[in-house]
């Protein structure tokens, strides 16, 4: 996420109805004087959410209903979800209808075993990492209700692209890929120092993190995460996220046979974009993970680096022997690459011209198209900075000569060979990536 607050991504108000009127008790609390549960049980989320969907399907479509899909789910939904535990993993997404047009996720089994409705291991697969999350567990949190403080939260990343009024996941189902999400948000709910997200960067790369605070005591941050209560320790996880996401892909994909053109492509946001290069430094290191379950396409939306010397009494040190964030991304990126992984970059906004590292040498590395999004006012820096993956997955029928989610593993290594940015010409009034078209810079 830039550095700057990210807009409230508001959910139907059926589901802010039907979670409080689950989670109040009030349809006994006319019978019984016992006290409500400090948290309800956890069926209760998946109940709350499954009674907002309904039952309506759009005119045409075949496809089951939203609820009947969510009835469908083995394991948990995405959201509404209990916010004074950790709860993060990767979501296998479902397409979007009314009610949730962001689509409904599904968490990933164990075991990589097959999940009717979400993830089939004979498909192909993409995921999508979100960035940093700050005060969104604040932001999505159920207004409390008889009595009793809130402990569930709506504030989960999802595939809507308000500015194009489209979920862009649909086409990638459709066209038969698996559609993944990993959400971390509790962990990236972390303050901003200065504006920026020190302390949720350090956690992709450290479980041990600390800085110096006022009058320079020691601060720390470890893997805190972020509840209605603040942020807590208890039952923090002793990895960083770049080994909790690599462990989550390693099992999600356990089983999965698809054996088609293209091996998994990862889409990582902000600083999102770390934690797809620390997912691909794990995988190409793994000798038992099987050859064709790396990541072969990493695409890295709007990146997002810290400046390349910290600030606010915070260190580095921890990413030793590299000097800052953007050292150890261009160093993994030219690694990877070296064994065959393709590299994208898009760029949407000034978040790096604003308080970050342009992360110059990893340019050496990576196809890059500076995406030119007119169509959302310039004041709105953060809308700029999060159209960047949903334009990304948007192109997957519109190839436009520069970075595309259309093109085939070939040509996209191709682009990323001639090592030169691409600038948008055409088509920055609108969110349509078919009107969209690129150029090489002059001399």
């Amino acid at each position: 996420m830039p550095p700057f607050p990210a807009p409230f991504k508001p959910v139907p108000v059926r589901a802010f109805l039907a979670a409080a009127l689950l989670l109040t008790g009030k349809a006994t609390l006319a019978q019984s004087t016992a006290p409500a549960p400090a948290t309800p049980p956890a069926n209760t989320l998946e109940a709350a959410l499954e009674n907002s969907l309904g039952n309506e399907s759009v005119p045409g479509d075949a496809r089951p209903t939203l609820r009947a899909r969510a009835l469908n789910c083995p394991t948990a939904l995405a959201a509404p979800y209990g916010a004074t535990r950790l709860q993060v993993g990767l979501y296998w997404y479902g397409p979007g209808q009314p009610g949730a047009p962001g689509g409904v996720g599904c968490r990933a089994r164990p075991d990589g075993a097959a999940m009717p409705g979400y993830y089939d291991p004979a498909r192909p697969v993409i995921l999508f990492v979100h960035g940093w999350q700050p005060r969104s567990v604040q932001k999505g949190l159920v207004p409390p209700a008889a009595g009793r403080a809130p402990t569930q939260s709506t504030r989960r990343e999802n595939f809507w692209f308000a500015a194009a009024g489209q979920n862009v996941a649909d086409a990638w189902l459709a066209a038969g890929w698996n559609v993944g999400l990993y959400h971390w948000t509790q962990l990236a709910d972390d303050e901003s120092m200065g504006l920026l997200p020190y302390n949720a960067q350090a956690k992709l790369w450290t479980a041990s993190y600390s800085y110096t605070g006022a009058g320079g005591q020691p601060v720390k941050v470890g893997m805190r995460f972020s509840t209605p209560a603040g942020y807590t320790l208890t039952g923090a996880p002793r990895k960083p996220v770049g080994a909790l996401f690599y462990d989550a892909y390693r099992s999600a994909l356990s089983r999965w046979t698809y054996a088609g053109p293209e091996p998994v492509r990862v889409l990582g946001h902000s600083l999102g974009a770390q934690l797809t290069l620390a997912l691909a430094e794990q995988a190409y290191a793994d000798p038992a993970l099987p050859p064709r379950q790396r990541p072969a396409r990493l695409v890295l939306a709007d990146p997002y680096w810290t400046p390349a010397t910290p600030g606010s009494g915070h260190g580095y040190g921890y990413l030793a022997p590299d000097a800052n964030p953007a050292a150890r991304s261009a160093r993994i990126a030219a690694a990877v690459s070296a064994q065959g992984a393709v590299i994208e970059w898009v760029k949407s906004s000034a978040v790096l011209d604003l308080g970050g590292d342009n992360n110059a040498a990893l340019l050496n590395t990576a196809s890059r198209a500076e995406l030119l999004p007119e169509f959302i006012p310039a004041v709105n820096g953060s809308a700029r900075h999060d159209s960047a993956p949903r334009w990304y997955l948007s192109t997957l029928t519109a190839p436009n000569g520069a970075v595309s989610a259309a093109h085939d593993l070939n040509t996209a290594r191709t682009l990323m060979n001639l090592r030169v940015p691409f600038v948008q010409t055409r088509g920055a009034a609108t969110p349509d990536p078919a009107d969209d078209r690129f150029g090489v810079p002059g001399p």
